[in-house]
């Protein structure tokens, strides 16, 4: 087997430098790689907590945002019957259709206030 390749300058400066000729480098290395790891993994595990709040802000953004997409569909149901795009049928449907779907949207609102 051949011996390990260290490069003479790091040797040299390992060697020459008061402090760091007393240590093992193998070991320091062993040593800051558990270290880079342990940090690692806690900044993993705490970083969840703050995508679920984040996660929480966006749903009750979209939910925000559907109630005024579903309200602006409600304003504009009237303007579309006396255009006569629909009829008086499909107007009391779409009606009830919307009036459903944003009484979903405030319950569930609710829950964020």
């Amino acid at each position: 087997m051949a011996p390990a390749y260290h490069p003479e300058w790091l040797v040299k400066f390992w060697l020459s430098t008061p402090g760091l000729n007393m240590v093992n480098p193998h070991y320091l290395l062993i040593f800051l790689t558990a270290v880079i790891i342990v940090v690692w993994f806690l900044r993993k595990r705490r970083k969840p907590a703050e995508d679920i709040i984040s996660e929480e802000d966006q749903l009750f953004r979209h939910l925000l945002h559907r109630k005024k997409v579903i309200e602006g569909e409600l304003a504009g149901l009237e303007a579309r019957l006396s255009a006569e795009e629909i009829t008086e049928e499909n107007f009391e449907k779409l009606k009830l259709d919307y009036r459903s779907h944003l009484a979903e949207v405030d319950k569930e609102l609710k829950q964020y206030t």
